[in-house]
């Protein structure tokens, strides 16, 4: 009897209790640290599950599309709090952010714990090739404008006069100095050339030197005019596709600050 007892024991953790019968729970070592095991392998995958089956931009989750051409890709992001989402991106793309916000990013494979802090009006270029997720875990949301550029020239690989070599440039426009004066700040990329611009009331946005298509992403609410009949007036997260050859300069039509994004191409749009 008792190595019958010692045996159950050996199978069951008992608790004591303040009766005649102890509280016997199973435990089964080798089944336990088998359990064990493939639970940790199902939270190592899981990331690697999600990204593998990661959707294009046109069908993942939270994202929106603007406008598609034969340059771009346009695609309106929103992510309320606790959303994630992932897509996949096959060609180099640059997201605008549209409000003051941090969410977690992390690329197919990888951990989802890097949080990144993006400013109103920030620009950032990313490469293509993979899925890219993003979570937001704040209590506002996250919204940006995400750029995709079929032509794989735009790209911010080649040659950089501070290094004297071929490499990877910068892949961000820089703050401006004062956020409440007129600024023009661009970051080049090979075929397309990106600026982040703000105008004070009345200032002008003359048209590019060499005629080149326009995409123009408002920051914030925008209205812009040229002469008596031509107008561009726009809510923060709209887009606007200037076909070349503009030769109106446009004006900053109200009393506040206009501040806006221009993605300049500088090779022709195919026929």
């Amino acid at each position: 009897m008792k190595d019958t007892e010692g045996r159950a024991r050996g199978l069951f953790n008992c608790l004591p209790l303040r009766s005649t019968r102890d509280l016997c729970l199973p435990y089964f070592p080798e089944y336990n640290s088998f359990m064990k095991s493939r639970f940790l392998m199902l939270l190592l995958l899981a990331p690697m599950a999600w990204a593998q089956g990661a959707p294009d931009m046109a069908s993942a989750p939270h994202y929106r599309q603007l406008l598609v051409n034969d340059q771009v890709r346009v695609f309106a992001l929103a992510l309320k709090p606790m959303e994630r989402t992932m897509a996949r991106h096959n060609h180099n793309f640059l997201a605008v952010a549209l409000v003051d916000s941090d969410v977690v990013m992390w690329p197919e494979g990888e951990s989802d714990i890097v949080d990144f802090h993006f400013n109103k009006g920030d620009v950032r270029f990313y490469p293509g090739g993979r899925a890219l997720g993003l979570r937001n875990d704040r209590t506002s949301e996250y919204r940006n404008v995400t750029i995709e550029f079929l032509d794989p020239k735009v790209t911010n690989y080649g040659y950089q006069a501070y290094s004297g070599g071929w490499e990877y440039g910068p892949a961000s426009i820089s703050p401006p100095v004062d956020p409440h004066a007129r600024f023009m700040n661009t970051l080049l990329l090979g075929a397309a050339s990106v600026s982040d611009v703000q105008l004070l009331s009345r200032d002008p946005l003359p048209p590019p030197e060499k005629p080149s298509a326009e995409l123009l992403i408002p920051v914030t609410d925008i209205d812009l005019k040229a002469g008596e009949y031509e107008r561009i007036r726009k809510s923060s997260g709209d887009v606007v596709w200037i076909p070349a050859g503009r030769k109106s300069t446009f004006l900053n039509a109200t009393a506040d600050p206009a501040r806006f994004i221009v993605v300049l191409f500088t090779t022709p749009a195919r026929d």
